[in-house]
């Protein structure tokens, strides 16, 4: 029997009941697969639909979220209060106004217009200063004052009267109070500003505002390693005129006439010496780094009025400007006032500088000396103020969108680290840029 006849045979061989059902079941897998198929075809249809519309839907949220976000930060304004209208408060006046962040300001001054204007004492801006308040719209073309190695020295009515003088122009209200004291009926006047504010403490040294407004009156003592005096002469019939300052270094005294030896150098660096101010009101300033020379001994232990007056009286004549008359005994006894002795040199820095009040939503920063002040007048004190407002802008523009309480924090925090690296900077090279002779040549 070949294949072709097997084959057939099987093919004509009835089926039993086992291979029926067999057959019957594998008819039925093969319906329900199928319909199960469809049944899975449906389901991820519906489930990738749904996947989409949630998409849709939380992309939708994103972009308006983002835009309102956008919308709300652009168009955040904090009203800014500022005390004091010394020449760090109407720099803070522009800082703020130029920031565009600013709703209105509100500036208090306790003097009024005509004393403010008439303040005769001499301002000196450093190099960094000037670039600073020009970048700020300053037209140093239009102060009266006089240039000398990029810096610029003018009167300090004179700069305060222009400053406010470009009120006006300014994008932002502005409400100069004159002849109005920050007190405690100031702090019900801010209860009833709508919004975040932010009040700038600037009314010097003396001032109460950083008190009332909730900061700390404890200040940290930092020595600057270095001793100095100082001296002022009053010249009544002189004019007020701007004048450059005169710097020189390593000078070395004769002390023996007051019973001192000091006529040895020994090698000590010797002192620096500045005169300083308008033609008027003529400042000095004697300083030398911390040493224990024979001179430095004696200048810090001897009480001899007479030799502190005669070393400030030698020092004006022999380095004075050419066209000023020279000092004579008589007038330097009436007319100059002097440190008896050499003191230590210190920078007073506020431990607290700034704060928020969550209450009020009020920001409160101190600056100028209001926040740190040197016990010498180096002539150039208005520079370290100023170093404090160069991070203002930016800090005007986080406050404004600081909604947690982490932002808010982290605001602070950078606030007060620029305001510990000004103390440092100061510090370290402040005294020197200033006064003392660099690196000792």
């Amino acid at each position: 029997m070949n294949s072709a006849s097997v084959l057939s045979m099987v093919h004509l061989m009835p089926l039993d009941e086992h291979h029926v059902n067999m057959l019957h079941c594998s008819q039925e897998e093969l319906r329900h697969g199928d319909a199960g198929g469809s049944t899975l075809e449906i389901d991820s249809a519906y489930v990738l639909h749904q996947i989409i519309i949630s998409a849709l839907v939380v992309t939708c949220f994103v972009c308006t979220k983002t835009l309102v976000d956008s919308f709300r930060r652009r168009n955040a304004r904090v009203s800014v209060v500022i005390v004091g209208a010394g020449p760090i408060g109407l720099t803070s006046m522009l800082v703020a106004a130029k920031t565009g962040r600013a709703r209105r300001i509100v500036l208090y001054e306790e003097l009024c217009k005509q004393v403010l204007f008439n303040r005769p004492h001499q301002i000196a801006f450093d190099v960094k200063s000037v670039h600073f308040l020009k970048r700020l719209g300053v037209d140093f073309d239009n102060i009266e004052g006089c240039w000398d190695m990029g810096c610029f020295y003018t009167r300090l009515g004179v700069f305060q009267e222009y400053m406010l003088t470009t009120v006006p122009r300014l994008d932002v209200p502005v409400d100069v109070r004159f002849g109005t004291k920050f007190s405690r009926d100031s702090l019900r006047d801010l209860e009833k500003i709508e919004g975040r504010k932010l009040v700038i403490a600037c009314d010097g040294s003396s001032g109460q505002a950083a008190r009332l407004l909730g900061l700390s009156d404890e200040f940290a003592q930092h020595t600057c390693k270095a001793y100095g005096a100082v001296a002022a002469l009053d010249r009544p019939d002189e004019c007020q005129i701007p004048m450059p300052e005169r710097l020189v270094h390593n000078l070395h005294f004769d002390l023996t006439a007051y019973g001192s030896e000091t006529s040895e150098v020994n090698g000590y660096q010797g002192f620096s010496f500045k005169v300083f101010g308008t033609s008027r009101h003529r400042y000095m300033a004697l300083s030398i780094p911390k040493c224990e020379s024979p001179q430095v001994k004696s200048l810090r232990t001897v009480l001899d009025r007479s030799m502190m007056r005669n070393i400030f009286l030698k020092c004006f004549n022999t380095y004075k400007a050419d066209s000023e008359p020279r000092l004579s005994d008589p007038m330097a006894v009436k007319h100059m006032k002097f440190s008896p002795r050499l003191f230590e040199v210190k920078l007073s820095q506020r431990v607290e500088t700034t704060a928020y009040f969550q209450d009020l939503n009020m920001f409160v920063v101190a600056e100028g000396e209001a926040a740190r002040c040197y016990n010498i007048h180096t002539g150039m004190d208005v520079n370290v103020g100023i170093k404090g407002l160069m991070s203002l802008s930016n800090f005007i523009s986080v406050i404004c969108v600081a909604e947690t309480e982490h932002s808010i924090v982290q605001a602070l925090i950078q606030k007060n680290k620029d305001a510990d690296r000004i103390c440092r900077d100061f510090i370290r090279s402040g005294l020197v840029e200033y006064h003392l002779l660099r690196n000792g040549k």
